[in-house]
C-alpha cells in the first residue's frame, strides 16, 4: 500500500497522506491543504544499504547511495552511538590493484562505510584476509594505490585511523587476471536482513555434499563460498613412509607423518576460512572427500 488518506473535504483540504518512501533512507508524510503542501521528512536506516560496482579502462569502481547509518563510539568503552547521513564519494580500485584476488577465482570484496568525523567514506577488503568485521572494533585502512594487494589490508581513498565503521555489502567477480577489472561483478550485495546473518556462518544454507570425484590429492583449491567451509577426507598410503599435510593459504594446519612399513588409513579434517586455498598433499590414493559447503 502507497499510502493512507483520511478526507475531510472534497476540495482536498484536511487530507492526511502518508507516502510511499521517496528514496532508500528516507520515510515521507505529507500534509496537502488548499493552498499547498507541507512535507515532513526524516532519516531513517534503511535495512538493505544500496551499492553499486562497475569496470570501466581496468579499475573497478564502488559506489554507495545516499546513506544514514549508526555508528559505535571511537571510545571502545563507550556504548554511544552517532547516526551520520551522507552520501559517500565513489571508491576507485585502480588497475594493477590486485586487494589479494586470485586470476580466474571467484573473489568475494567486502564493502565498508567507514564514520570520519561526521562524513561516510567508503572502504573496502578482500574476505579472505580474515580481518574482524564484526562491527566492534575500530578500523585502520590504507590509502588505495596501484600498488594495494594485499588481501589482508583495508583499502580506503585516504588512509584513515582508528574509525569507527559498518559493512554494508560486498562484490563477487572473477577477473581473468588479478587486479585488470575487466568482468561486471557477478553478484552485489548491500548488507541488511538475511544478508547481514549469512556473511560469513558456517552451515547456514550449507549441505555436506561428496565431491570426491572432482578432487585430487596435490591439488590447490579456493574456498568462493563467501562461507567457512569444513573438509573431511580419507585417503590411504601405501606400505612405506609419508607425509600427509592439509595446507591453508599456503600454510600447513595438518601434518600426519607415518611409520615405515604401515599401510595407513585414516582421516583429517579442518575447517576453511572464506575466500582461501587449501589442497591436502601425501595420501597415495583418495579414498572419499566431503565438503560442508
Amino acid at each position: 500500500m502507497s499510502s493512507v488518506q483520511i478526507s475531510g473535504s472534497a476540495s482536498g483540504a484536511g487530507i492526511l497522506n502518508i507516502a510511499a518512501p521517496t528514496t532508500a533512507t528516507n520515510r515521507t508524510l505529507t500534509l496537502p491543504d488548499a493552498t499547498g503542501t507541507i512535507a515532513l521528512t526524516s532519516n531513517v536506516p534503511a535495512q538493505i544499504q544500496p551499492i553499486s560496482a562497475s569496470v570501466a579502462s581496468s579499475a573497478l569502481t564502488i559506489t554507495a547511495s545516499a546513506l544514514a547509518l549508526d555508528f559505535r563510539s571511537t571510545t571502545l568503552g563507550s556504548g554511544t552511538v552517532t547516526t551520520v547521513s551522507s552520501t559517500p564519494a565513489s571508491l576507485v580500485v585502480p588497475s594493477t590493484a590486485t586487494l589479494g584476488t586470485t586470476s580466474a577465482v571467484q573473489s568475494r570484496l567486502v564493502v565498508i562505510a567507514l564514520n570520519n568525523a561526521g562524513t561516510i567514506e567508503l572502504a573496502v577488503v578482500n574476505i579472505s584476509g580474515g580481518n574482524n568485521l564484526d562491527e566492534t572494533t575500530l578500523l585502520t585502512t590504507t590509502a588505495i594505490s596501484a600498488s594495494s594487494t594485499s588481501a589482508s589490508t583495508v583499502y580506503s581513498t585516504t588512509a584513515r585511523t582508528s574509525v569507527a565503521f559498518r559493512v554494508i555489502g560486498y562484490i563477487e567477480s572473477t577477473q581473468a587476471t588479478a587486479g585488470t577489472w575487466a568482468t561486471a561483478p557477478s553478484t552485489i550485495q548491500g548488507y541488511g536482513g538475511q544478508a547481514l546473518a549469512a556473511m560469513s556462518s558456517i552451515g547456514y544454507g550449507q549441505t555436506w555434499q561428496n565431491v570426491t570425484v572432482s578432487r585430487a590429492i596435490g591439488t590447490t583449491y579456493y574456498n568462493t563460498t563467501g562461507k567457512p567451509i569444513f573438509i573431511l577426507v580419507t585417503g590411504y598410503v601405501s606400505t612405506g613412509a609419508a607425509n600427509i599435510n592439509f595446507n591453508i593459504n599456503g600454510s600447513s594446519v595438518f601434518n600426519w607423518n607415518t611409520a615405515v612399513g604401515t599401510n595407513a588409513r585414516g582421516p583429517i579434517y579442518t575447517l576453511v576460512p572464506a575466500g582461501v586455498s587449501y589442497s591436502i598433499s601425501g595420501y597415495n590414493t583418495l579414498e572419499c572427500w566431503s565438503e560442508l559447503r
